[in-house]
């Protein structure tokens, strides 16, 4: 995978994780074979499409995430616009859902969204971390306190948020700066909650502290198996517990690793190109002012680079040959197809005429429908050119985004 160049302004994440509850037997190891059993490529059918050149009725900033709501309609989040559209079948708009702002059924920045089981639309915004929810008719549906309040001087912040067996699981932090020494303390879990919010088991908790007077990226350092996991809509969680390896941990409700999948795998080398591009331009704003970031950058790809999972519990990976400079013309997702109990189905593979694996991404929803954003990159940077952050400045016509466009595909 050439990665996507990273932001400019670098958030600093949590570094080496803690102990997670201890098993009372050593987990199975389920072997799966190094080549697929199939490989499949299908031509999804398209459903609708929103926003573009043609579309002069509705505005789109930076969608970042989607949902399926009970109704049929799809729910899509604008960071930008601090807003939800909701899209019925057919591809109209149906009505947008809460703005900016830090009233009741307000929300800034917000990265992702999901359906709580009353009902209400959960609506998550990783920094200051809140979860804001909606009722179905859209009126505000009240706070979710998660990760609990920050100490003084201190804050908070939320990575990651979804709901699960009537429980919340997800990956969210606190972060204390102390004056004196300069340096920032940040812990951040991965934990299973009420849906109050309220922590009812750990998985994970890891600790580091920042010397913001020598800003190091690390990336061996930065690996944990915090960083991609998900979980099924039964609560198992899915994780990954090394870099170099395709392997997949598996949890249990109560946090006890049940499996790990594992597959004979090659993660690809980086160029030297590629390796400088990954921290090109990266910069933290310490008290106004521009730092540049040491940078230990890995020969390789992290082997598995997302986990999905589908509303039939089927796992659909990513991993690093199937990221999307990596993939042919044409191609816009590529995945690995395991069954929960670690059966390798095929390797399937999602054809989308047009398709820019340098602008647009794939948004997944829940294996059979699948959205397309196009012109994504663009959108992203105009963002962060509006919100003040950067690494080296940019010209006019690189900061001027040509126009989102979100597509919806499903599976024949």
């Amino acid at each position: 995978m050439t990665p996507l160049r990273l932001a400019a302004v670098f958030v600093l994440a949590a570094i080496p994780f803690a102990a997670v509850p201890a098993a009372m037997a050593a987990p199975a190891t389920v072997n799966l074979p190094a080549a697929a059993p199939a490989q499949r490529t299908v031509d999804p059918k398209e459903a609708w499409r929103l926003g573009g050149d043609d579309d002069d009725d509705v505005l789109l900033g930076m969608v970042a995430g989607g949902a399926l709501g009970a109704d049929g309609n799809v729910y899509l989040v604008d960071r930008q616009l601090a807003q939800v559209l909701v899209v019925a079948p057919d591809g109209s708009l149906v009505r947008t859902l809460g703005r900016q702002g830090e009233g009741p059924g307000e929300f800034s920045n917000p990265q992702s969204l999901f359906f709580l089981p009353d009902g209400r639309l959960a609506v998550v915004q990783g920094f200051p971390s809140r979860v804001t929810t909606l009722n179905p008719d859209g009126t505000p549906g009240g706070e979710i306190k998660v990760g609990g309040e920050a100490s003084e001087g201190g804050f908070r912040f939320m990575r990651e948020l979804r709901v699960a067996g009537g429980k919340l699981v997800g990956v969210c932090g606190r972060g204390t700066f102390n004056q004196e020494t300069g340096k920032m303390t940040q812990v951040t879990t991965l934990s299973v909650m009420d849906l109050a919010g309220k922590e009812q088991l750990k998985l994970f908790e890891r600790t580091r502290e920042n010397d913001l007077q020598r800003r190091v990226f690390d990336e061996a350092a930065e690996f944990s198996e915090l960083d991609t996991w998900n979980v099924s809509k039964d609560g198992i969680v899915y994780s990954v517990p090394e870099r170099e390896a395709w392997a997949i941990n598996t949890r249990g409700p109560d946090g006890v690793v049940r499996s790990t999948f594992r597959r004979p795998f090659t993660p690809r080398r980086r160029s030297a190109e590629e390796k400088a591009e990954l921290t090109d331009g990266m910069v933290a704003i310490v008290n106004g002012r521009r730092q540049e970031i040491e940078s230990k950058a890995l020969d390789t790809d992290p082997a598995i680079e997302r986990i999905n999972v589908a509303a039939d519990g089927r796992l659909f990976i990513t991993n690093c040959l199937q990221s999307r400079e990596q993939l042919p013309t044409g191609v816009a997702a590529r995945y690995d197809v395991v069954t929960p109990d670690g059966k390798f189905v095929e390797e399937l593979s999602l054809r989308v005429p047009g398709f820019d694996n340098r602008q647009d991404v794939v948004l997944f929803l829940d294996g059979k429908t699948f959205l397309v954003v196009r012109n994504f990159d663009q959108a992203r940077e105009a963002m962060m050119a509006g919100f003040g952050g950067g690494g080296e400045a940019k010209d006019e016509s690189t900061v001027e985004a040509e126009p989102l466009e979100v597509v919806c595909y499903r599976l024949p």
